[in-house]
């Protein structure tokens, strides 16, 4: 799935097909994005082919026309995300989402509010709930594997935003955990680990009649136990 909005050619691109005052788009799409060095290219290529027209230097200007035409293009992308709105491109690729980072730069999974993750990640409200709920229970991601193992997000999706997020760390938060031992171990061995008894059992009943846990918000939902009841598992 692509961007429509990426799909989209700007009418200051089919001007940079103009002899002579084309590459002034290319200095334009700079001064609307506040880019300096579109600004410098685009003013230096028109001064030059200007000079050019004044020297009746023909085979110059067309030359250029083909050159200027292929910088508008590949600058293209990169404009449209500057100049769109909030939430109007999201990264439905990890090219897009690179090229998103790269311009706006990462969202922080341990930072961000809710909005962040709906309308810069594009996370569908469900997964972004579930990101807010292991964050709500004082847990700290520290890797793209995490979301689709404590959130539930799915692999591929995760790959393609992978670009664009960033897992920093902040130690005040920090408290490791690994959750799949709720998925192998017995309940004595929970209650070893420090978990109380009916908690324990809850968990390992749970686990017996529907199988393993696919990550630790469903923990959480097929047993109706919240995490920091079991989250200090080493």
């Amino acid at each position: 799935m692509t961007n429509a909005v990426l799909k989209q050619v700007p009418d200051w691109v089919w001007w940079s097909l103009c002899p002579v005052f084309g590459a002034l788009t290319i200095a334009y799409a700079g001064y609307l994005t506040k880019t300096d060095k579109w600004l410098k290219i685009g003013g230096g290529m028109s001064a030059i082919l200007l000079l050019a027209s004044l020297a009746s230097q023909s085979w110059l200007i067309y030359l250029a026309v083909p050159i200027q035409f292929a910088i508008a293009m590949s600058i293209k992308s990169t404009y449209l995300i500057k100049m769109a709105p909030r939430g109007a491109i999201l990264p439905t690729d990890r090219q897009t989402a690179q090229l998103i980072a790269n311009i706006r730069g990462q969202v922080d999974i341990n930072k961000c509010s809710k909005d962040d993750l709906v309308h810069i990640l594009g996370l569908p409200i469900a997964y972004a709930n579930n990101i807010e709920l292991i964050k709500s229970e004082g847990y700290m991601f520290t890797h793209i594997e995490e979301l689709t193992g404590l959130a539930d997000l799915p692999e591929q999706y995760c790959q393609s935003i992978e670009p664009l997020v960033a897992f920093n760390y902040y130690e005040q938060f920090a408290d490791p955990i690994d959750w799949q031992r709720l998925n192998v171990l017995p309940s004595s061995e929970l209650i070893e680990l420090g978990l109380d008894r009916d908690t324990a059992e809850v968990i390992c009943n749970e686990r017996q009649l529907h199988g393993n846990y696919r990550s630790l918000v469903e923990v959480k939902r097929r047993t109706g136990l919240p995490i920091n009841l079991y989250k200090h598992l080493i």
